[in-house]
């Protein structure tokens, strides 16, 4: 699903994203500005933003329940 029309990003790779940023910076939730950062890209509108939030707290907590469950 593409969730940044004006840069064409889908959330497959925001979620990519917000999982090797976490990686580099020990473990924290990356921001809008990082995720589009990461990926050699520069907000517009930002509309797609709350999304972008709500996929990277969702990959996020996805990570740390898979951590725990080990």
């Amino acid at each position: 699903m593409i969730v940044c029309h004006c840069n064409v990003i889908t959330d497959h790779e925001v979620r990519e994203a917000a999982r090797k940023l976490k990686e580099q910076k020990g473990g924290g939730v990356p921001t809008p500005g990082a995720v589009f950062s990461h990926l050699g890209k520069r907000p517009k509108c930002g509309g797609c933003f709350p999304t972008i939030i709500e996929l990277v707290y969702a990959e996020h907590e996805s990570d740390s329940a898979d951590t725990a469950n080990s």
